[in-house]
């Protein structure tokens, strides 16, 4: 890697030290002169570089959102700029992309600085935190690296599905405080899911915080730990697995409604893990891409989505009423009034809103997914129904517990679609199962609308993003 995207966690004392304005101040260390041993010397020292880290993970984490919508099929991106993820949706992203190095940039930046405070912890004595607070920092940065890789890994390679060995991304288990470090070996998606596996073992999850009524979904859980390997395991087909760690999250319930979440204080029960926007920190969130006022680049796809199914557009859903339609403008076909857009995040004078990345809603879906596949239809049919039923309370035209077979099955594949459109799952759902990204077209045959497939597990040119031409000219481990 170039030693220039690392950086000491020494960088950030100037965001946490301080100084006294008695009379001896002229006695007292500058803050310019704060060193990274002198983070690791008081409690508030280590706890500012614990949440650094979770803010080095805040930026990869956002794009990820973004990006995951914009390789699915129920939005468009009809922008021609390429800062704004057109490329992205037409999955021609290339080593020289606007889009590309920055993401994976940021990557890598949120790993070093999780290794960085992991070996700090480990290997640094007489801290001045206990060894449970020693723990939970170790098992939330081995999070943060994990879920870091996880994102990259998303858009890297080819799906675990097509093939366990696809050739993903450079790999540094251990921190770069400076040169020296640019090669790395590429590691596979199989290789790197094992890792993540071995990573959060039962141990470290069990050291980060259990729910409580004061659960704070900002900072790494034991919960949002659960479902990240939960993610792993059924990307690896152990839907066992699965099933046991999402029988494990306990203590979450759903919100009245989705948009409770996406309203201020935009933390409910549901949410496991998510990351804020604050007053001070108000930067980079989907809301650009999807929020009227804000230029909704992403517009809902209105021939082929989700909501095209009228099972997933009813009058008695109370997810429709995300649904804007701009009626001055003319839409993608050329005819007035078809720009429509799905307005989950709609505070755009203020940008406060929470990217949601674990919520309890999923946690359910991946069970009825798992619970599916392991055979047990009656125990998948029961929690995709408590899903749909918060949102649809009255005239289902689906009757939810009586599916069975593929029914059942796809019922659970639109439900999370219709649920967590806009929240970055569908993208990452079709990549999971190597299933093929269809768009749709201008034409039409007959009344349905024509569609195109824009990328296949089997051409890694199209369906996998490039390494980044500078990962390319000084990495000399990847073969080119």
């Amino acid at each position: 890697m170039r030693k220039n995207i690392y950086t000491s966690l020494a960088s950030i004392a100037l965001a946490i030290a301080s100084t006294s304005c008695g009379d001896d101040f002229l006695d007292k260390n500058p803050p310019l002169s704060v060193t990274e041993d002198d983070l690791y010397t008081t409690e508030s020292g280590i706890e500012g570089v614990y949440n650094g880290v979770l803010s080095r993970f805040r930026s990869l984490g956002v794009d990820a959102v973004i990006i995951a919508d914009n390789r699915s099929d129920d939005f468009v991106n009809y922008g021609m700029n390429t800062y704004y993820y057109s490329e992205v949706y037409n999955m021609n992203v290339g080593a020289a992309s606007v889009v590309n190095p920055g993401y994976f940039q940021s990557g890598y930046l949120a790993v070093n600085a999780a290794n960085i405070l992991k070996e700090n912890l480990e290997n640094r004595s007489n801290l001045p935190i206990s060894d449970e607070v020693r723990n939970e920092y170790i098992a939330g940065a081995l999070f943060i690296r994990d879920f870091a890789w996880y994102y990259l890994a998303q858009v890297y390679s080819q799906p675990y599905a097509y093939d366990p060995n696809s050739l993903a991304i450079p790999i540094h288990t251990e921190a770069v405080n400076g040169p020296g470090y640019n090669n790395a070996e590429l590691w596979t998606i199989g290789e790197i899911y094992d890792q993540i596996l071995s990573d959060l073992s039962d141990e470290n999850i069990a050291a980060l915080p259990a729910y409580t009524s004061k659960f704070d979904p900002t900072r790494p859980s034991q919960a949002a730990a659960l479902m990240l390997r939960q993610r792993i395991h059924m990307a690896k087909l152990d839907w066992n697995s699965a099933i046991a760690d999402g029988e494990s999250i306990s203590g979450f319930t759903l919100s009245n409604s989705v948009a409770d979440m996406f309203d201020a204080p935009y933390h409910t029960n549901e949410n496991i893990f998510s990351l804020p926007s604050t007053n001070t920190e108000r930067g980079h969130n989907p809301i650009f891409y999807f929020n009227h006022e804000g230029g909704y680049i992403d517009t809902l796809n209105t021939r082929t989505g989700i909501l095209t199914n009228p099972a997933y557009h009813l009058a008695s859903d109370s997810r429709t009423a995300f649904i804007r339609q701009d009626p001055n403008s003319i839409g993608i076909d050329g005819q007035p009034n078809k720009d429509v857009w799905y307005e989950k995040y709609d505070e755009y004078s203020v940008r406060l809103e929470w990217t949601h990345l674990f919520r309890y809603a999923e946690t359910l879906l991946n069970l009825a997914e798992s619970y599916y596949n392991v055979g047990n239809e009656s125990k998948a049919a029961e929690l995709l129904n408590i899903v749909r039923s918060r949102s649809v309370t009255s005239d289902d035209i689906i009757d939810v517990l009586s599916l069975t077979g593929d029914e059942l099955r796809e019922a659970i594949y639109n439900e999370r679609r219709a649920e967590f459109l806009g929240e970055g799952l569908r993208g990452y759902d079709i990549s999971r199962r190597a299933d093929d990204y269809v768009y749709p077209l201008s034409t039409k045959t007959g009344d349905a609308w024509n569609t195109k497939v824009v990328a296949t597990p089997s051409d890694r040119s199209t369906y996998a993003w490039a390494l980044p031409e500078y990962e390319l000219q000084v990495n000399k481990l990847i073969n080119n």
